[in-house]
């Protein structure tokens, strides 16, 4: 294994990943499931704005693509924080949000302490199999270039086409397909968070799903093709797929579109990669 920068260093695991077929795929919701079929929108507590970001469905040609089984973790980018001396925007600014009922913006998190708690320490402990949190899109592609130099394969963050392609073939629900009146997790702060965290990542596994985290892909937060405008369109945010387990259900559908600045960060935000 070739190494940057003439030292030898181990590198993530590329050996396991969920393959996407190239074809074409169905992208995005119906405009009719906000102007009547859409039950779950009214007892959501979502602005039906947001969910008018995925209309319209349209067919999208995805080209062959293999997407990693498991979310990059606490480790995998202990590697590259080790080899590469890379600091993340937490670090270098100080800071990061969090939720304590609410957004809060609090000194002292970053990577390495997601939460800001004792909870820390458990989650540090289990970093080889927790994901790695508090990254913005610009660390997580930091992550991705790095891994493409040190192996000599092209690794990036995933499309949003690619993502909802891979969502789809590995069961996520449709937007459609969720029920009025599923609730929102009972999750009141991060250390709720946590714990539930800490349910899903217990023992070995065979792939990481969807809705633990939301999830970093490599768009711009732009409009589909024939959709409503919308003022947050444009190159101003990046878009994270999937929802996290504080997440309403209509978020964690494979369709809903969630827009952050490059620069965000906090311990509801991961992300997994593409490879090819």
């Amino acid at each position: 294994m070739c190494p940057t920068g003439g030292r030898k260093h181990s590198l993530p695991a590329l050996s396991r990943f969920f393959e996407v077929p190239a074809g074409m795929y169905d992208i995005g919701i119906d405009g009719a499931f906000l102007s009547g079929t859409g039950r779950a929108v009214s007892g959501a507590d979502l602005p039906a704005a947001y969910i008018a970001t995925a209309v319209p469905r349209r067919s999208v040609r995805v080209q062959n693509v293999r997407l990693s089984s498991f979310l990059v973790t606490a480790a995998d980018f202990g590697l590259f924080v080790d080899d590469a001396g890379f600091v993340t925007e937490a670090e270098r600014e100080g800071w990061g949000w969090t939720w304590e009922g609410g957004w809060t913006k609090r000194e002292g998190l970053s990577w390495r302490r997601p939460f800001g708690g004792e909870g820390d320490d458990a989650y540090w402990d289990r970093r080889a199999s927790m994901p790695a949190l508090q990254l913005s899109w610009n660390d997580a592609d930091a992550w991705c270039r790095w891994l493409s130099d040190a192996s000599g394969k092209s690794v990036r963050l995933p499309s949003e086409a690619e993502w909802e392609a891979f969502a789809a073939l590995s069961g996520v629900r449709s937007i459609r397909e969720i029920e009025e009146g599923e609730g929102r997790p009972a999750v009141n702060d991060a250390a709720d968070f946590l714990y539930m965290l800490s349910e899903i990542f217990t023992g070995s596994a065979n792939s990481h799903p969807t809705g633990v985290v939301w999830e970093w892909t490599a768009d711009w937060f732009k409009a589909y093709s024939g959709g409503s405008p919308d003022a947050d369109y444009g190159e101003v945010y990046r878009v994270l797929r999937g929802g996290s387990l504080a997440s309403h259900p209509l978020q964690r559908s494979r369709e809903y579109r969630f827009r952050r600045c490059p620069t965000a960060r906090s311990p509801f935000y991961g992300f997994r990669f593409a490879l090819g």
